[in-house]
């Protein structure tokens, strides 16, 4: 799937694609931080730092709503290594390989493609399925990152797994884990097994957990840039 009709901040774009050889390569943006799955390795007892937290899903979440919302598009596959980070700070989502066009808001796909550890229960079970899937993987990325390793227990095998993710309670944030309860929240309303419960990815940008950190970011921003006037004796324009 093309990444330049995808054009968004929180996307990876596609500088170019050339076939050689019977292999078509394709030029990205660069991403020099790697991905989430190198942020999770790098913080095996997790990340506990909510609003550095709360930044990485903003992210993903825009990625998302740009993708549900402009384009009627599930992306089916995402997971950690579909989520590739940059030195300054930015999160985008990538490999739009399997992604899948709706007709609407409201249209339903079936086909069983994607990386089946993230896949939402609906999906698992071979029903219909539309954007709420893409927003429980999600859910479980963002859990994933907080407590250092991948929500669900180590399972004998693929079946065995299959059948705890359809049949368990949803995973959730630990109540030893220090996390607020807006984050814990968060979570929940990210991974509620029944998907008309699950919260839209434009609605979880409205939750009070990453409104009240992205203003703390603002504030924060601003009292560095007044520090930095302060410290260079420049005063700063009306």
């Amino acid at each position: 799937m093309p990444h330049r009709r995808h054009e968004s901040p929180w996307l990876v774009k596609l500088h170019n694609a050339f076939y050689h050889e019977a292999t078509v390569y394709m030029v990205l943006e660069y991403m020099d931080a790697g991905s989430i799955a190198t942020l999770v390795k790098e913080h095996p007892q997790g990340l506990r730092d909510e609003s550095e937290l709360a930044s990485i899903t903003r992210q993903m979440l825009n990625g998302l709503n740009h993708l549900h919302r402009h384009h009627h598009q599930i992306h089916r596959d995402l997971k950690p290594a579909n989520v590739l980070r940059s030195s300054c700070g930015e999160v985008k989502i990538t490999d739009f390989g399997i992604s899948s066009q709706l007709d609407s808001t409201t249209s339903l796909a079936s086909t069983f493609v994607g990386t089946y550890r993230y896949m939402a229960p609906e999906r698992l079970s071979g029903g219909d399925y539309s954007y709420a899937a893409d927003v429980w993987s999600l859910g479980l990325i963002v859990l994933e990152v907080a407590i250092g390793r991948f929500p669900y227990p180590q399972t004998e095998n693929y079946f065995s797994l299959l059948r705890l993710i359809e049949t368990a309670e949803s995973p959730c944030a630990p109540e030893e884990g220090g996390f607020s309860d807006a984050f814990c929240e968060f979570v929940s309303l990210s991974l509620s097994k029944l998907p008309e419960r699950r919260s839209s990815s434009e609605e979880l940008l409205q939750h009070p957990w990453l409104l009240r950190h992205r203003e703390m970011d603002v504030r924060l921003s601003a009292m560095l840039k007044a520090l930095s006037l302060e410290q260079t004796g420049a005063v700063p324009t009306l």
